[in-house]
């Protein structure tokens, strides 16, 4: 029964199969291609179907291989890029440079320091230039793809950024990798029809956006192209680049500075190949066009190129190698006696905190160190004064006798006999006079030349000054310095006549205009260090007192 049961189940199972396969057939499958006959072999003849489908065949054949994908964004973006020290903002439209500020250092507003100029409209940093038009002009247009919208710089690793673009006939990359030194990688690849095409990068026109007070402080002068070749630091303003273009062969690092920052491209072999050019912009604050430079580096070696943009820290360049700290003006002959300074002020800055007394106990700490010399010097100057009516009375005499007539010895001789009479040799005494002075202005130029390039002192303030590297907004300082340096003339016995003395009196009117307008942190040292020539020439000639009055008794006729 069951057995029944099971063919009949079997049977009506296919015949409901049989009648579903006629009521609805399947679809007729494609056929395949048929190959094409070799020569000399028989073949089927074509239907008319494939007959009519031939001729687009052989077309597709004779145009080549298929289309390379086109890689492109569908809308402009802006693309972040953030750090600890720094943020970098791109647009994907050309893969464009918009903002590079840093963490660390601040404008007149108190916000980030841009280093992008915001004069650069036709040309901005970091473009991409093949040295044909129509691709460079479209590489600025084209919307390219980003590897990401948003970038964060790990202190520990590196973060790298791409920009792609791709049609039928343009394709280019930008790739950016972000150190964790602070570098930045750069390399770019520009084919035009599957031709490579040779590239470089730009920056410029200039760095940053200065603004007129900082253009207005006395020494400032407009970004200049620098390059490190075989022959050295080469520095050429804007205004002094020949058209169309300055180029170095064999550049460790090229690239743009001002007083106090610097985009520098380092070549990846150490002599790669370069240019500086002058470009004419309108600059706020300014009534004429400037000059500024734009710098460009050879990226077509297959090697990334690195990019160092940010402050002239001498210290922190030195770290990253490769020369970076040349681009610091500390000066050839000073430079080994103002790298320690800088070292000395920041050492002295870590135990005070404040820019502008560590600048006050730094001065003070040099002026003792070389106060034994400058006491010898106040008491030569002493010893000269008593000489001094005496030694007017000889060149009196000897004013109108030429300086190749032999009556000239007399003099010298009566001058030496003068010198023998007050117990004193002519030669050491010009020693003694001299040599304090070859000693301390060494010193007293680095010092100067220290806080110059100091970028601590960018931005610190100092009692009622906001800002150490601009101007004393209220002019106190340098008017200071002009009366201590009067008051230090009339304390000092002086050797000269009167008509010599009464110009050597102009002196502080005339140093005190000229300070008026430098850095006030230049004025702070200075002030400094005449207060403390008041207070050494004022314990010397304390000191030197009982001798004085005992000379002048010994004159006193009995």
């Amino acid at each position: 029964m069951e057995e029944r049961r099971l063919l009949l189940a079997v049977a009506l199972s296919l015949l409901v199969l049989t009648a579903y396969s006629l009521l609805f057939p399947p679809a007729p499958q494609p056929q395949a291609p048929v190959p094409s006959p070799v020569a000399g072999t028989p073949g089927p003849a074509p239907s008319a179907a494939p007959a009519e489908a031939a001729p687009a065949a052989r077309g597709s054949e004779a145009a080549g291989p298929a289309p390379v994908p086109a890689v492109a964004d569908e809308r402009e973006r802006r693309v972040e890029v953030s750090g600890a020290d720094y943020t970098v903002a791109f647009s994907n439209k050309g893969a464009r440079l918009l903002s590079w500020t840093l963490a660390r250092y601040k404008d007149a507003r108190g916000t980030p320091e841009e280093m992008v100029p915001a004069s650069g409209q036709l040309v901005r940093p970091l473009d991409i230039e093949t040295g044909v038009a129509a691709v460079d002009a479209r590489l600025k247009e084209a919307l390219f793809r980003a590897s990401a919208e948003t970038l964060h710089v790990a202190p520990s690793a590196p973060a790298v950024l791409r920009f792609e673009y791709r049609d039928p006939e343009l394709e280019a990359e930008k790739s950016l990798e972000f150190q964790a030194s602070g570098l930045v990688g750069l390399q770019v690849r520009v084919r035009q029809q599957g031709r490579e095409l040779p590239a470089r990068i730009l920056w410029g026109p200039g760095i940053g956006n200065p603004t007129p007070d900082e253009r207005g402080v006395s020494g400032y002068q407009e970004p200049s192209g620098v390059a490190l070749t075989g022959a050295g630091v080469e520095r050429r303003p804007g205004s002094k680049l020949p058209q169309p273009a300055d180029r170095f062969t064999g550049v460790r690092w090229i690239g743009v500075d001002s007083h106090y920052f610097s985009a520098l491209f380092i070549s990846p072999s150490g002599a790669g190949a370069g240019e500086l050019r002058p470009m004419s912009v309108s600059v706020a604050g300014s009534e004429k066009p400037l000059v500024l430079p734009v710098a460009a580096v050879d990226a077509s070696g297959g090697q990334p190129v690195e990019l160092f943009v940010g402050a002239k820290d001498y210290s922190a360049l030195a770290k990253l190698g490769r020369g970076l700290e040349r681009v610091v003006q500390v000066g050839d002959w000073l430079g080994p006696i103002v790298v320690p300074l800088m070292r000395l002020l920041r050492f002295v800055h870590g135990h005070i905190g404040n820019w502008g007394w560590s600048i006050v106990a730094l001065t003070v700490l040099i002026n003792l160190a070389m106060a034994p010399l400058r006491h010898y010097s106040v008491v030569n100057g002493i010893k000269m004064a008593k000489l001094g009516p005496e030694m007017r009375q000889i060149q009196d005499r000897y004013r109108k006798v030429p300086l190749m007539d032999p009556r000239r010895q007399q003099m010298q001789d009566e001058v030496a006999a003068l010198y023998s009479r007050h117990g004193m040799n002519m030669g050491s005494q010009m020693m003694v006079g001299c040599l304090p002075l070859l000693l301390t202005m060494p010193f007293l130029f680095a010092f100067y030349r220290m806080l110059t390039v100091s970028i601590e002192l960018r931005g610190a303030s100092f009692l009622w000054i906001a800002d150490l590297a601009q101007k004393d907004p209220l002019y106190v300082m340098p008017v200071a310095m002009a009366s201590t340096m009067y008051l230090m003339q009339r304390m000092m016995p002086s050797t000269l006549d009167p008509a010599q003395q009464r110009v050597m009196m102009l002196m502080p009117l005339i140093l005190g205009v000229t300070f008026l307008n430098l850095p006030a942190g230049l004025n702070l040292y200075w002030l400094t260090s005449n207060l403390w020539s008041i207070l050494q020439q004022g314990v010397s000639l304390r000191l030197l007192q009982p001798q004085r009055e005992k000379a002048a008794r010994e004159k006193k006729p009995r």
